[in-house]
């Protein structure tokens, strides 16, 4: 029997589910802070997950961040090796899984232990099965994408061993950063210079092997410094190896870069989300060298990981996904007119997230931030939500 359309390929029901998990997550999470900011009193029940930053880090990460992966790998696999990672029947069970941890999450708290094993499920079958692909294809210049996922899993289960240390905020809660980090700045050094020279019709101008595997590499070098803050020398190694990704970006960009790309909203989005995930990077490095002064390191370390998580989940992760989605659903590399308008608009949601710790976290800025970076989920769902659930409109298989 025929599979459902959705269930046919990877990045349908993934990206489905980054889409209207995003729209709602957000949502919800400004929804508080916008109350606060009107300084009334409005007696709504909301569940208490709501109102803590330990949900929030959590779903932003080992929710959004894992289904973004999971839709981008799946579908990469399944196109280097003609084979599916996972069958049908394997996609229905693990998003399945992945929404029960959500809802999970939401009713029972930071403290369910189901929740959290409900959540680590999904990330050890999809990442053993892409596992599996590698090998059987020995396709070992792979193996980052089946590592990360596994080590997804493992950050997942080290949040919850961890979830009342005084630490949680300043390192652990953000762990699970790295590995995604260091995935889509591997698949960025591939596509983007592919695109731009298809598109501008010229020499690409990729960085090479040894860019590709710093870029692959030194996101898991400040994962492992995160569990070592106390070694010596952790300042300079963290921000040397910070550097490194850094200075590697501005010179991909700078060797990348066609005019064309200023008259190609496709191409400029992924430009836009890499350069602001390098700056929130960028800002979480001057926050280390200055740790002394302990209350300005900590505003610009906060600042940092939301810029970093916003480049990733806000701009260059969706900017990927609208490819990815018109790409394998038959349909032209163009982005619709209207949606270029909630795009432009990220870098205003970054700027308004970024500068929120500097101005005391005024709640309508951490609500506005919130809630624009809902709307933007949501432009991208009433765009592509009918494509992933509909065939190929080439009738492609």
């Amino acid at each position: 029997m025929k599979s459902p359309v959705l269930f046919s390929i990877g990045f349908r029901p993934w990206f489905l589910l980054f889409l209207v998990g995003g729209s709602l997550m957000f949502s919800a999470w400004g929804l508080p802070w916008l109350i606060t900011s009107t300084g009334l009193h409005i007696d709504i029940e909301l569940s208490p997950s709501l109102t803590d930053w330990r949900w929030h880090a959590h779903e932003m990460i080992y929710g959004l961040g894992f289904a973004l992966l999971a839709g981008f790998l799946l579908t990469a696999v399944q196109n280097w090796t003609g084979r599916r990672p996972l069958p049908p029947i394997g996609l229905v069970v693990t998003t399945a899984i992945w929404l029960c941890a959500r809802g999970t999450f939401l009713f029972f708290g930071m403290h369910s232990e189901w929740a959290y094993i409900l959540s680590i499920i999904p990330e050890i079958i999809i990442g053993s099965a892409i596992l599996f692909s590698v090998i059987r294809t020995s396709q070992w210049h792979n193996l980052l994408f089946p590592f990360s996922l596994l080590l997804i899993a493992f950050l997942d289960g080290y949040f919850s061993i961890h979830i009342n240390e005084p630490n949680l905020q300043e390192q652990v809660a953000v762990m699970g950063l790295w590995p995604i980090l260091a995935v889509l700045l591997f698949i960025s050094q591939r596509i983007i210079p592919a695109f731009t020279t298809v598109r501008a019709g010229v020499r690409s101008n990729s960085l090479g092997s040894y860019a590709a595997i710093a870029f692959g590499v030194a996101p898991f070098v400040l994962l492992l410094l995160s569990f070592i803050p106390q070694i010596p020398g952790y300042t300079l190694l963290w921000s040397a190896t910070s550097t490194i990704i850094i200075l590697l970006g501005c010179w991909g960009v700078l060797r990348w870069w066609h005019p064309v790309v200023r008259r190609e909203p496709m191409l400029l989005v992924l430009y836009a989300g890499f350069a602001l995930t390098l700056a929130g990077l960028l800002i979480m490095t001057v926050s280390v060298l200055i740790h002394t002064n302990k209350n300005l390191a900590a505003m610009l370390w906060d600042a940092g990981i939301h810029g970093l998580g916003i480049g990733i989940l806000g701009v260059l992760g969706p900017g990927m996904l609208l490819r990815v989605s018109a790409g394998h659903s038959g349909r032209s590399i163009v982005m619709p007119n209207w949606l270029r308008v909630f795009f432009i608009t990220t870098p205003l949601i970054w700027l308004l997230r970024v500068f929120a710790p500097v101005l005391g976290y005024n709640p309508l800025m951490l609500g506005l931030s919130a809630w624009g970076m809902a709307a933007v989920y949501f432009s991208l769902l009433f765009a592509v939500g009918h494509w992933l659930l509909l065939p190929r409109v080439d009738k492609r298989s």
